[in-house]
């Protein structure tokens, strides 16, 4: 590649900002001993990544070819891994309500029916098991945790079976209407994490890349390192 390829020309607002930031940087330059161009690429790309060295290494891999859900895969797995089956509880909902508008531009419910494990099958078992608790618990929220274990109950036959379409909106419209009882289970996030990955035809435009990383900077100051 040649060097010219490599360049890109900065235009300021005003020459008073070009100003200020020439003699910023150049102070930094003489200080730090490093070349303008490399303290200025730094800047941007903390700018554009994060501090944080996690969602650094998960936008990377979105940039660098991994799909929308093979990002959220990963981010729901790294929350699964609490102790004892508990989740690390970062505040995901985010990242749900992302999948389900994405839902819009994924033409049909198609997913990977060799990825199926018995492993989701269980992890929805075990959510049926935390509502039915919630239920016995909360006297209020029987009536929607009987809705909820129907819906699991659906869930689990469609993946069973595996020759039906399996409408991956209406799970992850599952999993925000229960997000008060089931943020806390690793469970729930094991099953997302599935979930995201076995599901065909995530788009990657412009769009939906923004708005991802949108969500996982807003991670940051969650994730200790």
């Amino acid at each position: 590649m040649s060097l010219n390829s490599l360049k890109k020309q900065l235009i300021f607002s005003s020459v008073e900002t070009k100003e200020l930031v020439d003699v910023m940087i150049e102070d930094q330059s003489k200080c730090l001993r490093k070349k303008p161009s490399a303290i200025l690429e730094k800047m941007v790309l903390d700018e554009l990544l994060s501090n944080n060295n996690q969602i650094r290494f998960w936008i990377l891999d979105l940039y660098q070819g991994k799909s929308s859900g093979d990002t959220l895969s990963s981010v729901f797995n790294y929350n699964a891994a609490g102790v004892k089956w508990k989740s690390l509880g970062l505040p995901l909902l985010p990242l749900i309500e992302f999948a389900i508008d994405e839902q819009k531009f994924i033409d049909k419910d198609e997913f990977d029916k060799d990825s199926i494990t018995s492993n989701l099958i269980d992890y929805l078992i075990q959510l049926k098991n935390i509502l039915m608790e919630n239920s016995n618990n909360e006297r209020d929220s029987d009536v929607k945790c009987k809705k909820g274990l129907e819906c699991l109950e659906f869930f689990i036959d469609v993946l069973k079976k595996g020759n039906q379409k399996l409408r991956f909106v209406m799970i992850y419209r599952f999993f925000k209407d229960y997000w008060d009882i089931l943020k806390d289970s690793a469970y729930t996030f094991e099953a997302l994490s599935d979930l995201a990955s076995m599901q065909k035809g995530w788009r990657s435009d412009n769009y939906s890349r923004f708005a991802l990383v949108c969500c996982l900077r807003d991670l940051d100051g969650h994730l200790i390192e």
